[in-house]
């Protein structure tokens, strides 16, 4: 049994994307990608912007009991397959996904928005009701909340048909000023099939909306459609993961505090660490004794320049000088396999270098830039020629934010909630308090403060895996490594690394396995 992605020679952008994503919830020995051929694929096509020949296709799958998945721009013969109805291409207003700043507001959100609802069970997967095309909540930099930005630019993260529910069961809707609305997501079930599209070439891929691609391949009507079992993002003893982080761009020393309150409350804390500042040996004895006690330091860069450097060949200087920085100085975190990108900027050619010089997986993704890697369920990035796996960490546990928000943590409470609900690690950071900037702290003691509270909420759930950064990234890359497999009699295989350290969870038929 395969996921097959279908694409044309036009679309191997998303495909790429698209293939990725696939990959990290059901495993490279479930997914393949090929170029579009109509009546050929797996035993689930996924289709990104088919022509209207796809039709035919689809009603084969929706008459034999088989699942598919169509993703972007559909015709009118294919909305009518898909139960939609479709009307003529319309252009649209940029302004709708505009998100202007207001600094005096709670946050800042496009005026259109998307809107699950409706009785279908796939509709409730999706973490909010109300989804603004767009959402910052500092400048124009970051939404503590993950999710990624949908544009109207007719580009592989847009909105793309004009469209409206037919007898299709819809799950979400674009709701734009004027009263305009149109559909976002819609399942077509019928007796004997069943397909599920997103008005977008690649999905949901950078929100944990994701969940409801993978519950439509993993359970839905399991008993009288082929379902293909995903592989949980966090270990099966656990129901949550956490990670904490500092990003050490200077004064690492100030973060002594903070550490001293994860100590205290048994948990780790992780250090991204910029090398190329002046670091003291206070310094590099605050990270031995963070490491120590269960942290974990990993690189930041060398100079914290935009886009890594601006060229694949400064991006190389970057990482190695790094790694170079950590064998001289800092044994107890070598060998260096993990980095945090400045400015959560990850362009591919610097990807590509991280992989060349020895790294293995980083944190980026970010709503402001490089949409390919912001991901709604971590793992294996595309458009590297090596495996590397990242985990999106957008949350920042920042003063400016917590003022903004009224001097409350109700963002970051319901960010862990959702994360949760999606078994989905939560990553969250901060910066030191140094004196040239405090990131809108008023007082350390305000910080530590709410630092606690955060942590006392996510206390009141059972099961969480407090995890350092390299260990999260450790568990993510041996996840890569596994294969699932459903063979003869529909047995499962699981193929696990050597050496994998915790159990992976495994969803199927709306159960969930320990492996």
């Amino acid at each position: 049994m395969r996921i097959t992605v279908c694409t044309s020679a036009d679309d191997c952008y998303a495909c790429n994307i698209v293939t990725s994503a696939l990959v990290r919830s059901f495993t490279a020995a479930q997914v393949t990608h090929g170029q579009l051929a109509p009546g050929e694929g797996g035993d689930c096509p996924v289709w990104i912007n088919p022509p209207d020949d796809v039709s035919a296709d689809l009603a084969k799958v929706l008459q034999s009991g088989g699942k598919a998945i169509v993703l972007g721009r559909i015709g009118p013969a294919v909305a009518e397959s898909l139960g939609l109805q479709w009307s003529a291409p319309v252009e649209w207003p940029l302004e709708w996904e505009a998100c202007p700043i207001d600094p005096a507001r709670h946050h800042d959100e496009s005026p259109a928005a998307i809107h699950y609802g409706g009785p279908h069970p796939l509709a409730r997967l999706a973490p909010n009701v109300t989804r603004p095309l767009c959402r910052f909540d500092f400048a124009d930099e970051w939404n503590n909340l993950g999710f990624g930005r949908i544009r109207l630019d007719g580009s592989a993260w847009s909105v793309q048909s004009a469209v409206a529910i037919g007898d299709a069961a819809p799950l979400a809707r674009l709701d734009a000023p004027g009263g305009a609305s149109f559909t976002y997501a819609a399942v077509r079930d019928t007796a004997a099939g069943s397909v599920l599209w997103f008005n977008r070439p690649v999905g949901p891929v950078d929100s944990l909306e994701w969940r409801i691609v993978e519950s439509f391949l993993a359970d839905h009507r399991a008993g009288e459609l082929p379902c293909w079992p995903c592989l949980g993002e966090i270990p099966a003893d656990y129901d949550g993961a956490v990670c904490a982080r500092l990003d050490c761009d200077e004064a690492v020393a100030s973060s002594g505090q903070l550490f001293e309150l994860y100590q205290d409350h048994g948990l780790p804390l992780s250090l991204a660490l910029l090398t190329g500042q002046a670091i003291e040996p206070a310094d590099i004895g605050l990270l031995r004794k963070l490491i120590a006690a269960g942290g974990s330091v990993v690189s930041h860069s060398v100079r914290h320049e935009p886009n890594w450097g601006g060229s694949y060949e400064r991006a190389c200087v970057e990482a190695a000088e790094s790694r170079r920085w950590f064998d001289r100085n800092l044994l107890e975190a070598t060998p260096v396999r993990y980095a945090v990108s400045p400015f959560h900027q990850n362009p591919p050619y610097a990807v590509q270098a991280l992989a060349d010089n020895g790294y293995e997986g980083f944190v980026g993704g970010i709503i402001a830039n490089d949409p390919e890697y912001l991901l709604g369920r971590a793992g294996r990035v595309p458009f590297v020629s090596r495996p590397l796996v990242s985990l999106s960490t957008q949350c920042m546990l920042h003063g400016d934010c917590y003022a903004r928000g009224g001097n409350s943590i109700d963002v970051y409470r319901e960010s862990f909630d959702q994360h949760l609900a999606a078994r989905a690690t939560f990553g969250y950071l901060d910066h030191p308090f140094s004196p040239r900037y405090q990131y809108g702290w008023s007082d350390e003691a305000t910080r530590l403060a709410v630092h606690g509270e955060l942590i006392a909420h996510i206390g009141k759930r059972p099961e969480i895996w407090w995890a350092n950064l390299s260990d999260v990234l450790d568990f993510l890359r041996q996840r890569d490594a596994a294969r699932i497999q459903v063979g003869a009699n529909d047995q499962l295989s699981v193929e696990s690394p050597a050496g994998a350290r915790k159990p992976f969870s495994i969803h199927w038929k709306g159960r969930q396995f320990a492996h």
